[in-house]
């Protein structure tokens, strides 16, 4: 039961810290300078959006490069 609740927060903080880019993106319209004042640069930058098929292809690489490296530290045992 303990293993269950641990994976489980582990999995929301995973999800957590993948959803930090979405903070990050520009939000037009909330800064509006006053008339007459200087335009204020935001701290706010846009990120790049990452489909789901790249992230499921990022991830098969690593599985698959754990995988070639357990298989030959197994047979070099």
């Amino acid at each position: 039961m303990k293993k269950t609740f641990a994976r489980i927060a582990l999995t929301g903080s995973l999800l957590l810290a993948s959803s930090a880019p979405l903070l990050a993106q520009v939000a037009y319209g909330l800064h509006r300078p006053r008339p007459g004042a200087r335009p204020v640069r935001s701290a706010i930058h846009s990120v790049p959006e990452i489909d789901a098929t790249a992230g499921l292809l990022a991830i098969a690489a690593v599985l698959a490069i754990m995988a070639f490296a357990w298989e030959r530290r197994r047979r070099a045992a």
